[in-house]
């Protein structure tokens, strides 16, 4: 049985099955670039170079986002998070 994880590529780390729309590219990997952003709990997930990244951007913008009056407003924090990560080099992916 080989033991390497693997990971599937999805637009959000919280996506239900039943929500996934046909622009979001699903497929499986066993290696995760430096950028991606990996799903899940733990010292190896969270020691990951995308994820550091990832913590470190949120950061960033936490107190834009928790001072935003309007749920539009944090829509486009969020979104502007997601599209940073994404246009990396290599580009970011969020795995689960």
């Amino acid at each position: 049985v080989d033991s390497t994880p693997c990971f599937t590529v999805k637009s959000s780390c919280n996506m239900n099955p039943d929500n996934i729309s046909s622009s979001d590219e699903i497929y499986r990997t066993s290696a995760p670039n430096k950028n991606d952003v990996l799903c899940g709990r733990g010292g190896t997930i969270n020691s990951h170079h995308g994820n550091e990244q990832y913590r470190s951007i949120v950061e960033s913008k936490k107190r834009v986002y928790l001072t935003a009056r309007f749920k539009r407003e944090k829509r486009l924090i969020a979104t502007s998070i997601v599209d940073q990560i994404r246009k990396m080099d290599p580009p970011g992916r969020f795995l689960q």
